[in-house]
């Protein structure tokens, strides 16, 4: 894991506790949203953060309550300060996204991230989609594509990887040849 990484999961998890202490998940994650909007709508602002917010920590945190004032609240608030403090803005999508998966996580709703080869149709996107649910009902299925697979598809619930594809299966071949020591787990071999 990068230290940017880190620093993101960091910032998510203090946010997450502060807003699970106060009750507040629901207005953070409004504010994490109108946060983005902010961004988004502003090519300054997405510039700003970009260049990691030149200036000195004070001058940042000036500019973080001109930009973001109205958007976001309280700990949101202080948390976009902390940030600039450090010049860690650029960090803020991948916070929120943090902070989503942990609220998600905390509600019991837990997401199955499913990559096929091709764009999957309707019959297949719901085939998918009754499949998982037959495992644990409380998945929601994230669906999209990535041809590199080649073939196949690839499921992720949380740590755990189900790798069905022609890509997966050429890699795990690969091995096999240049390292005789190698012997896949059951999950992975197929």
């Amino acid at each position: 894991m990068t230290s940017e990484a880190i620093y993101a999961r960091s910032y998510a998890r203090a946010l997450f506790g502060a807003a699970s202490a106060t009750a507040s998940v629901d207005a953070i994650r409004a504010d994490l949203s109108n946060v983005l909007g902010v961004i988004l709508a502003s090519p300054e602002i997405r510039r700003w953060i970009v260049r990691r917010a030149p200036g000195s920590p004070p001058r940042r945190i000036a500019d973080v309550r001109r930009f973001f004032s109205g958007a976001a609240g309280g700990a949101t608030m202080r948390l976009l300060e902390q940030m600039a403090a450090w010049n860690h803005l650029h960090l803020i999508p991948d916070v929120a996204r943090r902070f989503e998966a942990a609220a998600r996580k905390s509600e019991g709703r837990i997401t199955a991230h499913v990559v096929c080869a091709d764009p999957p149709d309707a019959a297949a996107t719901t085939a998918i989609q009754n499949r998982i649910a037959t495992i644990n009902k409380t998945f929601e299925v994230e669906l999209r594509s990535d041809p590199r697979l080649l073939a196949g598809l690839t499921v992720r619930v949380g740590d755990r990887l189900i790798d069905a594809s022609l890509a997966g299966r050429l890699a795990r071949i690969r091995r096999l040849l240049t390292n005789p020591s190698f012997t896949p787990s059951p999950a992975s071999a197929s």
